[in-house]
């Protein structure tokens, strides 16, 4: 009897590990689906592809030299370096480097994969998402497939290539199932917010600007509920704590670079109040629902310009929820609100929005950046409605998701994919390319100026070698006084050493160059010798990966034990 009660216990979990597997599988069908034309050899064109493709590939080069964490990118911009690292997150673009590092794939095929797993992620992140708020599976199924071949995404992947938003579509939805799990359900999972947060924070930082006033506006209208239970109020208060330390990992070295100089991005006249008034989406681009490319972003002009909207059917399927005589606010106030916050921020990314009385908020500098909010709160809140409003719920299931799947196949066969045809190096080619619009360059930085040299005797050229992020020269000029003009852009971080004949080594002081904004090696005495010019952590930078690191593992660990503990 003991035998065959083990047996049916055995064979059971059999078929939980089968129907897992199963779904997995059918998860990856999927993302392979939605990712269909990046299956073969060709790479299409997307507006900030470059960009990306430039990061992996210089994050790349730095680990071949030995340099890690990835700090400065030091091959780009005739070699005189770029802190990409420190103002734009990376840590998931170790994934597409460890393919071409390790497994020895090439650029195009470790991008392709990377966004293979992006989708594939950001499915089973939404279907979690659904069903920890409405505990159905076809409800969890409908969403996922909704906001995986939602437009937004989708004009992300294949017309912008914006990389970090597409890396905000995993972890948003975790923030959303965090909220509501501490503010309406067990109250137990408020790791979720952490996570979720720690995600965008080391994907997307305007992402992060974005989902931070999200998250105190859902606590702000749910007072409530929160300061009803104190154990709620006590989670989010942790949740927030945990947020913190485990993304100062990014933001202390941020803020360390941006209390030590200024920077392009910090200039008031590139993104004003009116520059982003005028990037407001038309209300006919806004109800467009065809994949579209543009060669740049003119709300103005419909033929020329991108797909700027959500989608028709993320606008229709939610309005089912007002024909249900079963929904309430009452009994449905979590569904409610996202309704309502979709509707206010897709408002604010069309020109009805007075942006230009809000300059505040031009730091998104694109209005339609807000579509990922309504992107995901219009996909829960749509499967919702259109559950409740049917009747013959199974079957209409399968029908609605194979009707998604083939708009969805003929959106992208139709896409006019931009092909380039000339070789990578080529198109990677460019300060275009290689940094974006430069946000990151400190202002009235030289990007001419490649040598070395006494700023004192500048027509006398100085001799070096350079690998990566560090410079050797021999320096014997006992005339002038020692002020090096050093070829790379100055960032807090930079430490030079001068070895003596004797062997006595000295630290020499680093500042920025105030004519070129690179970085000036200086001494108060006349030395001679060898000179090393490289990169070092700062110590806030230790201090900070350090604390993150360690808070993420204990995280873990948290997590895990708390997920044992249920189970048992």
């Amino acid at each position: 009897m003991k035998n065959l009660k083990n047996f049916s216990i055995n064979k059971i979990k059999d078929m939980q590990i089968l129907k897992k597997l199963r779904f997995i599988l059918v998860v990856l069908a999927i993302s392979l689906f939605a990712c269909h034309p990046y299956l073969n050899k060709i790479l299409p064109y997307a507006h900030d592809l470059g960009y990306h493709l430039n990061r992996i590939n210089e994050m790349c080069k730095q680990i071949i030299l030995g340099n890690f964490p990835v700090l400065i990118h030091s091959e780009i911009l005739n070699g005189l370096g770029y802190a990409n690292s420190l103002f734009y997150p990376e840590v998931f673009l170790y994934i597409p480097v460890a393919f071409i590092y390790f497994l020895k794939f090439d650029l195009i095929d470790a991008y392709k994969i990377f966004i293979v797993i992006i989708t594939f992620f950001t499915f089973l992140s939404m279907y979690y998402t659904s069903m920890k708020i409405f505990k159905k599976k076809q409800i969890a199924w409908l969403s996922t497939i909704l906001y995986t071949f939602s437009l937004y995404r989708l004009t992300d992947v294949y017309v912008r290539g914006a990389v970090g938003e597409l890396l905000t579509f995993i972890f948003l939805p975790l923030i959303v199932a965090g909220l509501y799990e501490v503010i309406f359900d067990e109250n137990k999972k408020w790791w979720l917010i952490a996570i979720g947060l720690f995600g965008i924070a080391n994907s997307h930082m305007l992402s992060f600007a974005m989902t931070i006033p999200l998250i105190l506006f859902i606590c702000l209208i749910n007072v409530d509920k929160i300061f009803k239970d104190k154990k709620r109020l006590l989670n989010l208060v942790i949740a927030a704590i945990v947020s913190v330390i485990i993304t100062v990992g990014f933001f202390g070295p941020l803020i360390e670079q941006k209390c030590n100089d200024k920077f392009f991005v910090d200039g008031n006249s590139r993104e004003d109040a009116q520059i982003i008034k005028d990037r407001a989406t038309s209300i006919d681009l806004a109800l467009s629902n065809r994949l579209k490319v543009g060669d740049g972003v003119n709300s103005n002009i419909t033929d020329a310009a991108l797909s700027e909207g959500i989608g028709i059917i993320l606008l229709i399927l939610p309005v089912l929820i007002f024909f249900s005589k079963d929904i309430s606010y009452k009994n449905n106030r979590y569904c409610i609100q996202m309704l309502a916050i979709a509707g206010i921020t897709y408002l604010m990314t069309t020109l009805l929005f007075p942006w230009d009385k809000l300059q505040a908020l031009s730091i998104i500098q694109f209005p339609f950046r807000l579509n990922i909010i309504p992107t995901v709160l219009l996909s829960l809140v749509g499967a919702f409605a259109f559950y409740n409003f049917v009747k013959n719920k199974n079957d209409m299931t399968v029908i609605f998701t194979i009707v998604i799947l083939l708009t969805a196949s003929n959106q992208l066969d139709q896409l006019d994919i931009n092909v380039f045809d000339y070789q990578l190096e080529q198109f990677m080619a460019g300060v275009g390319r290689e940094v974006g619009m430069g946000e990151y360059l400190p202002e009235g930085v030289d990007l001419g100026d490649v040598n070395l040299y006494n700023i004192n005797d500048k027509e006398s050229k100085i001799e070096f070698t350079r690998k990566g992020s560090e410079i050797t020269f021999e320096y014997d000029n006992k005339e002038l006084d020692m002020q090096i003009n050093i070829p790379f852009i100055y960032y807090k971080g930079y430490k030079a050493y001068i070895e003596e004949e004797s062997g006595k080594v000295s630290e020499l002081l680093v500042s920025k160059n105030e004519q070129n904004a690179h970085v000036l090696v200086s001494s108060d005495e006349k030395l001679e010798g060898k000179i090393i010019v490289k990169y070092e952590m700062t110590n806030v930078q230790k201090i900070c990966y350090t604390i993150s690191f360690i808070a993420l593992f204990a995280l873990g660990v948290y997590i895990v034990v708390s997920i044992v503990k249920n189970k048992k």
